[in-house]
């Protein structure tokens, strides 16, 4: 099979300000074009395989002001700690999505737009319900052609995101004729830029951001943002982030079925990780991937693995698609009277654009009582657990669910295995580190007194239980008795 790169569509026309305004502000997106996912992607094939020279591209300056150095500092003091981890993450995509724009005939160094937006997380979600790598919010998503529903969000997905972006910076680029503007209106709508280009008759950036009242305080900031960042990232040494541990560029081969796959079968079967694997594929939102409009599933599998992974998926079809959530991230919760986003969100420590997001809600839609929605599987607030401490047999391996404060090294020392055992079995790089409930598998067998500890800890926990009772209880009795002296007295 012949190696192909990205083969990412071009516009058919080009933008035109006035025609295209009318477009967007009808929802109808100029461009009406998709990314063409790559049968295989190799980064060595870039340097084969380029469709466009980059003295074709429209460069986008690069002006050092005040502005620009108050991110830059930030970058380097406050913000350094997320722009280290912005960093790492960024070379795993940067050839995939430099492919997508260069196809485009759009800038390359619109890549480090991503970075600002979602440090190239795919699971990034703003209090806008905007999601993934470019932070598209519903509505935005599905004018450039993005599915969205309760089994897959192609916001998260690293090829059709960028390609949709790129169709939106098209489109905003013929309407102002500016990259900084066209920035501007990607962070806040085009509506509200052209708006205020017209009130302040002006198409210079730098004139609105001095009038205060113009933008937003985010957007005067966003392309400062971006220009401190794209400088850091192409040239990191310079402004002191040497060493970074950048993580390899994604690399995968691709393979088609007719039937909905369940992606975790799929995973162990081929004897691969189950995250990594929905790493390649993030736009399915749990452990199901059903069928396209075409009645055909795509699936990103490790490079190499063709022949392996098409035996896999043989053999974990589905005969339904539906959702199944992964398991060690999201439960269901049943609403109760009173439950609000808000409240909901409070107790399972998340936020509301979250829950909306998993469960595939639109901003106006409102909570009903007795209605099933799905939460982060997390203990909420005041219902303690502590049975999850203990290490849970599961076949022939055993579980650990990471409570707070834990450690590799604690976990590793309670159950007397080396924290590289426990980093090879779970598959964990050198520098990961893990989350609060989350599961680790732990090599050997669990040992009897831990199972003991277990039960010693839900006997104290069924004891103080109890003992809240009685306290709530005697509390209840020396009221009613107060009330009943108060009221003889005044008889």
């Amino acid at each position: 099979m012949k190696p192909m790169a990205i083969e990412g569509a071009t516009a058919t026309s080009n933008p035109t300000g006035p025609a295209n305004a009318a477009a967007i502000a009808a929802g109808n997106p100029a461009h009406d074009v998709t990314a063409e996912e790559p049968a295989q992607f190799r980064v060595s094939d870039l340097t084969e395989n380029k469709t466009v020279e980059s003295e074709e591209l429209e460069i986008i300056p690069t002006e050092i002001n005040a502005h620009v150095e108050k991110w830059i500092n930030y970058f380097q003091g406050r913000g350094r700690p997320h722009m280290e981890r912005y960093l790492l993450r960024s070379t795993r995509y940067e050839a995939l999505m430099k492919k997508v724009l260069r196809d485009n005939k759009l800038p390359e160094d619109l890549f480090y737009i991503a970075l600002i937006e979602s440090g190239f997380s795919p699971q990034a979600f703003s209090h806008a319900s905007a999601v993934g790598y470019w932070q598209f919010i519903r509505g935005t998503g599905k004018r450039y052609k993005l599915k969205i529903d309760q089994l897959v969000d192609e916001r998260r997905d690293p090829v059709l995101s960028t390609q949709a972006a790129s169709e939106y910076f098209k489109d905003l680029y013929g309407m102002f004729n500016s990259w900084y503007l066209s920035m501007a209106a990607y962070n806040v709508g085009e509506g509200r830029v052209l708006k205020v280009t017209k009130k302040y008759k002006t198409n210079d950036f730098w004139e609105l951001i001095r009038n205060k009242k113009a933008l937003p305080r985010e957007t005067d900031d966003y392309v400062p943002k971006y220009i401190a960042a794209k400088l850091i990232a192409k040239n990191p040494d310079k402004y002191g982030f040497d060493g970074i541990d950048y993580m390899a560029p994604i690399e995968f081969d691709h393979v088609t079925v007719n039937q909905p796959v369940n992606l975790r079968v799929m995973a162990e079967k081929m004897n691969y990780n189950y995250e990594d694997f929905k790493a390649l594929n993030p736009k399915f939102k749990g452990e199901i991937a059903p069928l396209d409009s075409a009645n055909t599933l795509g699936l990103r599998i490790p490079a190499g693995s063709f022949e392996v992974a098409m035996k896999a998926a043989q053999d974990s079809f589905v005969d339904k698609a539906e959702y199944v959530a992964d398991s060690d991230e999201i439960q269901t919760y049943k609403i109760k009277r009173g439950d609000t986003f808000a409240s909901v969100a409070r107790k399972f420590r998340t936020n509301v654009a979250y829950l909306r997001d998993i469960n595939d809600f639109p901003r106006k839609r409102k909570l009903k009582l007795g209605q099933n929605i799905f939460v982060p599987d997390r203990t909420p607030l005041k219902e303690k657990r502590p049975e999850l401490a203990a290490a849970v047999s599961g076949g022939s391996k055993n579980f650990y669910i990471v409570q707070p404060g834990d450690s590799l090294a604690s976990i590793a020392e309670k159950y007397s295995v080396t924290v590289l055992e426990l980093k090879k079995i779970n598959r964990l790089s050198r520098k990961s580190k893990v989350r609060s409930g989350s599961k680790l598998v732990i090599p050997g067998e669990v040992k009897q007194e831990q199972t003991k500890n277990d039960t010693s800890k839900k006997t104290l926990y069924a004891d103080k239980k109890a003992n809240k009772k009685v306290a709530k209880s005697s509390r209840k009795q020396r009221k009613i008795a107060t009330a009943k002296e108060v009221a003889s007295s005044k008889e």
